[in-house]
């Protein structure tokens, strides 16, 4: 089964969070760390991020159905926009990460914890 965090790391890398408002992808995962961690927000530097980053993707990829669709597409967004590693994976967790078959059930490791962050933004 996969982390929750794993699970809130790619709900925030898709963008439907109050971590997500607009804001960075890195700058999210660091006020999600931050209140998860009860420590402030600057404690986590870029590499933290980076780092939070690839375990979340050992995970991912230790749950989901095809790793190598995961990877493929890791490397054509490192290849077209020429960024890093580390922000390739968080681009990838968002439109390229599927949660649900087109019959509306779980995929890829994923199950109904994915919404945890939606419940809590509710309290």
């Amino acid at each position: 089964m996969m982390e929750q965090r794993t699970l809130d790391i790619i709900r925030i890398c898709k963008g439907n969070t109050k971590y997500s408002n607009n804001d960075l992808i890195y700058n999210g995962i660091r006020r999600y760390m931050a209140e998860e961690c009860m420590v402030e927000p600057d404690y986590y530097t870029d590499e933290d991020i980076g780092n939070i980053l690839w375990d979340a993707m050992e995970d991912y990829l230790d749950h989901c159905n095809k790793p190598s669709h995961f990877m493929w597409c890791l490397r054509d967004v490192m290849r077209i926009h020429n960024w890093d590693i580390y922000h390739a994976i968080a681009v990838v967790f968002g439109p390229y990460t599927r949660v649900k078959d087109d019959n509306g059930n779980y995929v890829n490791g994923f199950d109904d914890r994915i919404h945890r962050l939606d419940r809590e933004e509710l309290k």
